[in-house]
């Protein structure tokens, strides 16, 4: 058994686990992160804050203890964030941002991308500002953000080695959101489908699992299984695909919906590289069904051969 599932199903549904106070520690905790900064769209001779923010980031992210967990380095949690800044206008900032995370496959070298996804974001930042999140007390938006996140990947991540082994974890973001609703702007605002209500509100609802089950599925019983059986694993990817059938029946703008092809596209191309051609074409015209604006990341399933 992996590493990293042994430590997720110890944490699952502990959210005493969980710290409320968050101030960056001095040994290595949950993430590997790489923060990359692109200021490029910024005039002015005043560039030194950004690498200072890049600095600032990546402790906040890789140095707070986020559970109480004890971990090797090998069993950390790889990802990335590219903050692109557009303005700035003396202390207040903003940029999109893009968040990836991955997870080792069982029995290979190989990764495979968890969440992708892209967001606009305002805040305030002076240069070699100390990054504290204290989550019973949210007032800034730039760590409120990052804290989100962080949960929703070990989530994510923990979904993915055990049936709903995420719980706790999205519990913790979706307090976020709560106490961030009203005070932070738009990204925490309630009833929208892609900002950060939208998607803590699928991960949390018990009435729609159907995405979080699939995680499981594919990652645990197909991508982890091709190492001892290549045919077997595809085979199970297959049959469990058709649960998105059901989730764009039920929520069309499902943000973990889209995430989905956003992590998987080019992977399942690999997938079924080898495969028949009866069942790479189910699969084709099941995804074309489901993401009809995004055929050429689709037509590769079809195409691809190794």
């Amino acid at each position: 058994m992996n590493l990293r599932h042994r430590r997720f199903i110890k944490c699952m549904g502990l959210t005493t686990l969980l710290f409320v106070w968050f101030v960056p520690k001095a040994s290595a905790q949950e993430f590997n992160c790489q923060v990359t900064v692109n200021h490029q769209q910024i005039t002015g001779s005043d560039k030194g804050i950004y690498d200072v923010f890049k600095t600032s980031v990546e402790s906040f992210m890789n140095q707070t203890q986020w559970t109480q967990m004890r971990l090797q380095p090998s069993e950390k949690i790889d990802c990335n964030l590219m903050f692109v800044f557009k303005t700035r206008n003396e202390s207040e900032h903003s940029c999109e941002l893009q968040i990836q995370s991955n997870r080792p496959v069982y029995g290979s070298t190989l990764k495979t991308s968890l969440l992708n996804t892209r967001l606009n974001i305002t805040f305030e930042y002076l240069e070699n500002q100390t990054l504290v999140f204290n989550q019973t007390m949210i007032d800034q938006n730039l760590t409120a953000t990052l804290a989100f996140w962080a949960y929703v990947m070990l989530g994510l991540d923990s979904d993915s080695f055990s049936p709903m082994g995420g719980t706790a974890f999205f519990q913790q973001a979706q307090n976020i959101v709560q106490l961030a609703q009203g005070s932070l702007g738009e990204l925490w605002k309630g009833q929208e489908d892609r900002n950060h209500w939208g998607w803590i509100s699928e991960l949390v609802d018990e009435n729609q699992p159907q995405m979080r089950q699939l995680s499981y599925a594919y990652h645990r019983n197909g991508l982890d299984r091709m190492h001892q059986d290549v045919d077997a694993g595809r085979t199970e990817i297959t049959k469990q695909l058709d649960v998105l059938k059901v989730v764009k029946q039920q929520k069309p703008r499902s943000p973990i919906l889209a995430n989905f092809l956003d992590t998987k596209a080019d992977e399942l191309a690999n997938i079924y590289s080898k495969a028949e051609i009866s069942e790479k074409r189910r699969v084709h015209v099941l995804l074309s069904d489901i993401y009809p604006a995004s055929s050429n990341r689709i037509q590769p399933i079809l195409s691809r051969k190794e």
